[in-house]
């Protein structure tokens, strides 16, 4: 157990376009496996993937939002991002990272199914699943037999973000960043960035909420059909297509 910073990287390190990819609650960099690798492969991007503190065998003694973003500072001071995408957890800690962000360099922001804002008692509830999750390991083919739109690898990697994360960082993340809300964080967007927020089916899952949005005329919701809170997992070509889509949109203005 370490808080030296780790990462998975895919793609050449002479790739022109980067992106930096984060990862959500009780979850690893591997989560990004497959929409990683089409941007890779496909798009030729550098992909680099860090290991939240609290995740990949990170520890820390505080897990305030400020301190997750102090931890990730130095991946922005390395280079400019063309694409940013961030998943649940992942997702309010790149808009954290907004004031971090370079104002100036062409920036698409794809945020998946973050929990924008959320009550005492959701969290409360959320707390206990997913420190719960940490402690009772649930193996890959359980996640399969639950998740069938999961290929085997995103079971095997779900298993290992769960036995390599610490349940008192759940508890840490939650306790820590009372009241829940990151809205207005869409206040200090650069118009220099496009920012696109992909949402669960409500008839699935509710994690992200498209009212909550509607005050931000400048973040463009996306509904995924058939989609629970694990997009990345379930339609990783949709990530992948909005994320394309974003980029594409930046070179157009």
């Amino acid at each position: 157990m370490t808080s030296i910073p780790s990462a998975t990287v895919w793609g050449s390190p002479t790739a022109r376009k980067h992106a930096l990819l984060i990862h959500g609650l009780t979850s690893s960099s591997h989560t990004w496996h497959r929409v990683a690798s089409s941007l890779a492969g496909q798009a030729g991007f550098l992909v680099t993937a860090p290991n939240l503190i609290g995740h990949g065998l990170r520890r820390a003694t505080d897990y305030h939002m400020d301190l997750i973003v102090e931890d990730l500072r130095p991946y922005l001071s390395a280079r400019n991002y063309d694409l940013i995408i961030g998943h649940s957890l992942g997702g309010v800690t790149v808009m954290s990272l907004f004031p971090h962000l370079s104002q100036s360099h062409p920036t698409a922001i794809i945020l998946v199914d973050p929990p924008l804002q959320q009550g005492a008692e959701k969290i409360a509830v959320k707390d206990a699943i997913f420190s719960a999750s940490c402690i009772n390991i649930k193996d890959a083919g359980a996640y399969l037999a639950e998740n069938p739109l999961w290929a085997v690898k995103d079971t095997i990697y779900r298993e290992l973000g769960t036995r390599l994360a610490d349940p008192e960082a759940v508890h840490g993340i939650y306790k820590r960043n009372q009241p829940w809300n990151f809205l207005h964080h869409f206040e200090k967007t650069s118009t220099e960035w496009k920012v696109a927020v992909l949402i669960s089916d409500p008839a699935i899952q509710q994690t992200c909420f498209i009212d909550d949005l509607q005050p931000f005329p400048h973040v463009r919701p996306v509904h995924v059909p058939n989609a629970g809170h694990w997009i990345q997992y379930e339609f990783p070509e949709i990530v992948v297509e909005e994320a394309l889509k974003t980029v594409a949109e930046l070179k157009a203005v």
